[in-house]
Protein backbone atom coordinates (compact mmCIF):
# COMPACT_ATOMS: atom_id res chain seq x y z
CA UNK A 1 0.00 0.00 0.00
CA UNK A 2 1.41 3.39 -1.55
CA UNK A 3 1.56 6.03 1.55
CA UNK A 4 -1.11 8.55 1.55
CA UNK A 5 0.04 11.23 4.13
CA UNK A 6 3.02 12.67 4.35
CA UNK A 7 5.48 14.66 7.03
CA UNK A 8 7.94 16.90 5.56
CA UNK A 9 10.83 17.64 7.76
CA UNK A 10 12.54 20.30 6.42
CA UNK A 11 15.77 22.26 7.14
CA UNK A 12 15.50 25.35 4.52
CA UNK A 13 19.29 26.75 5.65
CA UNK A 14 20.24 23.16 3.82
CA UNK A 15 22.56 23.85 1.18
CA UNK A 16 23.28 27.40 1.56
CA UNK A 17 19.41 28.40 1.36
CA UNK A 18 18.70 26.24 -1.63
CA UNK A 19 16.65 23.30 0.25
CA UNK A 20 13.80 25.95 0.03
CA UNK A 21 13.58 25.70 -3.64
CA UNK A 22 13.51 21.63 -3.25
CA UNK A 23 10.98 22.06 -0.44
CA UNK A 24 8.41 24.03 -2.16
CA UNK A 25 8.66 22.03 -5.68
CA UNK A 26 8.29 18.61 -4.29
CA UNK A 27 5.47 19.39 -1.59
CA UNK A 28 3.83 20.93 -5.36
CA UNK A 29 4.09 17.90 -6.87
CA UNK A 30 2.94 15.52 -4.00
CA UNK A 31 -0.21 17.72 -3.24
CA UNK A 32 -0.67 17.60 -7.52
CA UNK A 33 -0.74 14.09 -6.87
CA UNK A 34 -3.81 14.22 -3.95
CA UNK A 35 -2.08 13.19 -1.32
CA UNK A 36 -1.45 14.98 2.31
CA UNK A 37 1.93 16.65 3.47
CA UNK A 38 2.65 18.44 6.43
CA UNK A 39 5.37 20.61 6.84
CA UNK A 40 7.25 20.68 10.31
CA UNK A 41 10.56 23.26 9.35
CA UNK A 42 13.41 22.38 11.88
CA UNK A 43 16.13 25.24 12.85
CA UNK A 44 18.20 23.24 15.36
CA UNK A 45 19.37 19.69 16.30
CA UNK A 46 16.48 17.82 18.19
CA UNK A 47 13.48 19.73 16.69
CA UNK A 48 13.04 16.98 13.91
CA UNK A 49 12.77 14.39 16.52
CA UNK A 50 10.46 16.20 18.11
CA UNK A 51 8.05 16.79 15.49
CA UNK A 52 8.50 13.08 14.32
CA UNK A 53 7.42 11.98 17.96
CA UNK A 54 4.86 13.97 17.91
CA UNK A 55 2.94 13.39 14.66
CA UNK A 56 3.55 9.71 15.48
CA UNK A 57 1.00 9.92 18.90
CA UNK A 58 -1.68 11.45 16.49
CA UNK A 59 -4.92 10.03 15.75
CA UNK A 60 -4.29 9.49 12.45
CA UNK A 61 0.08 9.58 11.98
CA UNK A 62 2.04 10.16 8.59
CA UNK A 63 2.73 6.81 6.89
CA UNK A 64 5.80 8.36 5.15
CA UNK A 65 8.10 10.84 7.40
CA UNK A 66 10.46 12.94 4.49
CA UNK A 67 13.97 14.00 4.99
CA UNK A 68 14.63 17.55 3.38
CA UNK A 69 17.48 19.32 4.15
CA UNK A 70 21.06 17.89 4.17
CA UNK A 71 22.99 14.73 5.42
CA UNK A 72 22.87 16.07 9.21
CA UNK A 73 18.77 16.71 8.96
CA UNK A 74 18.65 12.67 7.13
CA UNK A 75 20.49 11.28 9.98
CA UNK A 76 18.34 13.16 12.90
CA UNK A 77 15.51 11.43 10.83
CA UNK A 78 16.68 8.58 10.37
CA UNK A 79 17.67 8.03 13.73
CA UNK A 80 14.53 8.75 15.27
CA UNK A 81 12.46 6.56 12.94
CA UNK A 82 14.76 3.68 13.75
CA UNK A 83 14.19 4.23 17.54
CA UNK A 84 10.25 4.28 16.68
CA UNK A 85 10.81 1.26 14.78
CA UNK A 86 11.86 -0.41 18.12
CA UNK A 87 8.87 0.99 20.00
CA UNK A 88 5.94 0.48 16.74
CA UNK A 89 7.12 -2.34 14.96
CA UNK A 90 5.75 -2.39 11.44
CA UNK A 91 3.79 0.01 12.31
CA UNK A 92 6.68 3.02 12.52
CA UNK A 93 6.32 5.18 8.92
CA UNK A 94 8.57 4.60 6.34
CA UNK A 95 11.45 7.35 5.73
CA UNK A 96 11.14 9.19 2.77
CA UNK A 97 14.22 11.39 1.22
CA UNK A 98 14.45 14.72 -0.58
CA UNK A 99 17.73 15.53 -1.16
CA UNK A 100 18.59 19.33 -0.45
CA UNK A 101 21.96 19.39 1.20
CA UNK A 102 25.61 20.09 0.29
CA UNK A 103 26.48 16.39 -0.34
CA UNK A 104 23.17 13.98 -0.26
CA UNK A 105 25.04 11.31 0.69
CA UNK A 106 22.54 8.25 1.45
CA UNK A 107 20.29 9.55 -1.21
CA UNK A 108 23.18 8.93 -3.55
CA UNK A 109 24.18 5.66 -2.15
CA UNK A 110 20.02 4.46 -2.29
CA UNK A 111 19.70 6.02 -6.00
CA UNK A 112 17.92 9.04 -5.15
CA UNK A 113 18.76 12.18 -7.62
CA UNK A 114 18.71 15.68 -5.96
CA UNK A 115 15.98 16.73 -8.62
CA UNK A 116 12.09 17.60 -7.76
CA UNK A 117 10.93 15.16 -10.07
CA UNK A 118 13.20 12.17 -9.29
CA UNK A 119 12.36 13.12 -5.48
CA UNK A 120 8.70 12.80 -6.10
CA UNK A 121 9.04 9.73 -7.59
CA UNK A 122 10.70 7.90 -4.91
CA UNK A 123 7.99 8.92 -2.60
CA UNK A 124 5.13 8.33 -4.84
CA UNK A 125 6.04 5.07 -6.55
CA UNK A 126 9.18 4.11 -4.86
CA UNK A 127 9.48 0.41 -3.32
CA UNK A 128 10.10 0.36 0.68
CA UNK A 129 13.08 -1.31 0.86
CA UNK A 130 14.53 -2.09 4.99
CA UNK A 131 18.05 -0.26 5.57
CA UNK A 132 20.91 -0.55 7.94
CA UNK A 133 22.17 1.94 9.93
CA UNK A 134 25.54 2.17 11.68
CA UNK A 135 25.44 3.25 15.61
CA UNK A 136 28.68 4.82 16.95
CA UNK A 137 28.27 4.94 20.98
CA UNK A 138 24.53 5.35 20.93
CA UNK A 139 24.36 7.59 17.99
CA UNK A 140 23.02 6.34 14.68
CA UNK A 141 24.62 7.39 11.36
CA UNK A 142 23.64 6.44 7.79
CA UNK A 143 26.65 6.64 5.75
CA UNK A 144 30.51 6.57 6.75
CA UNK A 145 31.76 7.80 10.10
CA UNK A 146 35.46 8.89 9.93
CA UNK A 147 38.51 8.70 11.86
CA UNK A 148 41.77 10.14 11.14
CA UNK A 149 42.35 12.93 8.27
CA UNK A 150 38.75 12.59 6.57
CA UNK A 151 37.13 13.77 9.96
CA UNK A 152 39.40 16.56 9.53
CA UNK A 153 38.08 17.20 6.31
CA UNK A 154 34.53 17.01 7.15
CA UNK A 155 35.28 19.16 10.19
CA UNK A 156 36.88 21.80 7.51
CA UNK A 157 33.79 21.34 5.27
CA UNK A 158 31.21 21.94 7.89
CA UNK A 159 33.09 25.47 8.64
CA UNK A 160 33.40 26.37 5.15
CA UNK A 161 31.99 29.89 4.39
CA UNK A 162 32.17 29.77 0.32
CA UNK A 163 29.62 28.71 -1.54
CA UNK A 164 31.01 24.66 -2.57
CA UNK A 165 28.99 21.84 -2.32
CA UNK A 166 29.65 18.24 -2.88
CA UNK A 167 32.58 16.69 -3.77
CA UNK A 168 34.66 20.04 -4.81
CA UNK A 169 33.67 21.04 -1.17
CA UNK A 170 35.60 17.74 -0.29
CA UNK A 171 38.31 18.21 -2.41
CA UNK A 172 38.79 22.13 -1.29
CA UNK A 173 38.98 20.83 2.61
CA UNK A 174 41.33 17.63 1.56
CA UNK A 175 43.85 19.93 0.18
CA UNK A 176 43.91 22.02 3.49
CA UNK A 177 43.91 19.05 5.57
CA UNK A 178 46.72 17.20 3.82
CA UNK A 179 48.97 20.01 3.91
CA UNK A 180 49.36 19.67 8.06
CA UNK A 181 47.61 16.24 8.81
CA UNK A 182 49.94 13.78 10.38
CA UNK A 183 48.70 10.08 11.07
CA UNK A 184 47.15 8.89 14.66
CA UNK A 185 47.80 5.32 16.33
CA UNK A 186 44.78 3.41 16.77
CA UNK A 187 43.68 0.14 17.83
CA UNK A 188 40.55 -1.25 16.41
CA UNK A 189 39.26 -4.51 17.37
CA UNK A 190 36.04 -6.27 15.63
CA UNK A 191 35.50 -9.66 14.00
CA UNK A 192 38.40 -9.40 12.07
CA UNK A 193 40.47 -9.69 15.13
CA UNK A 194 42.73 -6.65 16.54
CA UNK A 195 44.36 -3.51 14.57
CA UNK A 196 47.14 -2.01 16.49
CA UNK A 197 49.23 0.82 14.79
CA UNK A 198 49.31 4.46 13.38
CA UNK A 199 46.61 5.42 10.64
CA UNK A 200 46.20 8.05 8.65
CA UNK A 201 42.74 7.40 8.58
CA UNK A 202 39.74 4.38 9.57
CA UNK A 203 36.68 4.84 7.95
CA UNK A 204 33.27 2.25 8.85
CA UNK A 205 30.91 2.28 6.22
CA UNK A 206 27.53 1.12 5.86
CA UNK A 207 27.49 3.12 2.40
CA UNK A 208 29.67 2.97 -0.76
CA UNK A 209 30.02 7.21 -0.58
CA UNK A 210 30.40 10.19 1.24
CA UNK A 211 31.79 13.54 0.48
CA UNK A 212 29.60 14.11 -2.39
CA UNK A 213 30.27 11.21 -4.11
CA UNK A 214 33.67 10.02 -2.92
CA UNK A 215 33.47 6.16 -3.22
CA UNK A 216 35.42 5.09 -0.32
CA UNK A 217 34.38 1.58 -0.07
CA UNK A 218 32.73 1.17 -3.32
CA UNK A 219 31.47 -2.36 -2.20
CA UNK A 220 29.91 -1.01 1.00
CA UNK A 221 26.16 -2.17 0.98
CA UNK A 222 23.70 -0.46 3.68
CA UNK A 223 21.89 -3.70 3.29
CA UNK A 224 24.05 -6.26 4.46
CA UNK A 225 23.93 -5.91 8.12
CA UNK A 226 27.52 -5.05 8.05
CA UNK A 227 30.32 -1.80 8.12
CA UNK A 228 32.98 -2.36 6.10
CA UNK A 229 36.15 -0.53 7.25
CA UNK A 230 38.99 0.95 4.85
CA UNK A 231 42.09 2.06 6.82
CA UNK A 232 44.78 3.86 4.94
CA UNK A 233 48.55 3.58 6.32
CA UNK A 234 50.66 6.82 6.87
CA UNK A 235 51.41 8.47 3.82
CA UNK A 236 53.66 11.17 2.77
CA UNK A 237 51.89 14.59 1.63
CA UNK A 238 52.73 14.06 -2.15
CA UNK A 239 51.46 10.26 -2.17
CA UNK A 240 48.61 11.39 -0.39
CA UNK A 241 47.54 14.17 -2.76
CA UNK A 242 47.81 11.42 -5.66
CA UNK A 243 45.64 9.43 -3.25
CA UNK A 244 43.06 11.81 -3.79
CA UNK A 245 41.86 10.72 -7.04
CA UNK A 246 41.95 7.62 -7.00
CA UNK A 247 38.97 7.33 -3.69
CA UNK A 248 37.39 9.92 -5.45
CA UNK A 249 37.21 7.31 -8.77
CA UNK A 250 37.14 4.19 -5.92
CA UNK A 251 40.42 3.09 -7.61
CA UNK A 252 42.51 3.17 -4.27
CA UNK A 253 41.00 -0.95 -3.29
CA UNK A 254 44.43 -2.66 -4.49
CA UNK A 255 46.86 -0.05 -3.46
CA UNK A 256 49.44 -1.82 -0.88
CA UNK A 257 48.84 0.76 1.83
CA UNK A 258 45.00 0.49 1.83
CA UNK A 259 43.23 -2.07 3.80
CA UNK A 260 39.28 -3.25 3.85
CA UNK A 261 37.71 -5.18 6.92
CA UNK A 262 34.34 -6.28 7.59
CA UNK A 263 32.42 -6.52 11.05
CA UNK A 264 29.29 -6.47 12.52
CA UNK A 265 31.04 -4.23 15.49
CA UNK A 266 34.09 -2.66 16.27
CA UNK A 267 35.65 -0.55 19.22
CA UNK A 268 38.22 1.97 18.79
CA UNK A 269 40.36 3.70 21.09
CA UNK A 270 43.35 6.55 19.41
CA UNK A 271 46.26 8.52 21.15
CA UNK A 272 45.62 11.09 21.20
CA UNK A 273 41.81 11.32 21.62
CA UNK A 274 39.67 11.68 18.27
CA UNK A 275 36.57 12.99 16.92
CA UNK A 276 34.57 10.84 14.69
CA UNK A 277 32.22 12.71 11.64
CA UNK A 278 29.50 11.38 9.84
CA UNK A 279 26.73 12.35 7.67
CA UNK A 280 28.77 15.54 7.64
CA UNK A 281 27.87 15.92 11.56
CA UNK A 282 30.49 15.70 15.07
CA UNK A 283 29.02 12.70 15.94
CA UNK A 284 31.26 11.34 18.74
CA UNK A 285 34.88 10.71 19.72
CA UNK A 286 37.29 7.71 20.61
CA UNK A 287 37.10 5.18 22.33
CA UNK A 288 33.94 4.20 20.27
CA UNK A 289 32.01 1.31 20.12
CA UNK A 290 30.29 1.04 16.03
CA UNK A 291 27.71 -1.43 15.70
CA UNK A 292 25.83 -2.45 12.26
CA UNK A 293 21.82 -1.94 13.09
CA UNK A 294 19.92 -4.13 10.21
CA UNK A 295 17.14 -3.19 8.66
CA UNK A 296 16.90 -0.42 10.72
CA UNK A 297 14.25 1.42 8.56
CA UNK A 298 12.05 1.42 5.68
CA UNK A 299 13.14 3.72 3.25
CA UNK A 300 11.10 4.94 0.13
CA UNK A 301 13.71 4.12 -2.79
CA UNK A 302 13.72 3.32 -6.47
CA UNK A 303 16.71 1.16 -6.40
CA UNK A 304 16.38 -2.51 -6.84
CA UNK A 305 18.94 -5.36 -5.58
CA UNK A 306 22.46 -4.97 -3.75
CA UNK A 307 22.63 -0.74 -3.08
CA UNK A 308 26.74 -1.81 -3.45
CA UNK A 309 26.35 -1.59 -7.54
CA UNK A 310 24.79 1.84 -7.43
Amino acid sequence: MKPSRFLMITNAASGRGRAQTTIDAVLRNLREAGVQCEVRPTMKKGQAESAIREACREVTPPDCVIACGGDGTVQEVAGTLAVIRKEMGDSCPLMGLAPAGRCNDFARALGIAANPNAIAASLLRGTPRFVDLGRANGRYFCTVAALGVDAEVSSYVDGMNFPLRGTPAYVVGALSVLSRYRAKWMRIEGDFGVVERELFMASSANTPVYGGNMRIVPHADPADGFLDLCLIDPVSRLKALTLLPKVMAGKHIELPNVQFLRSRSMKITAEPQLEMWADGERLTHTAVSIEAVPDAVRVLTNASGSFARL
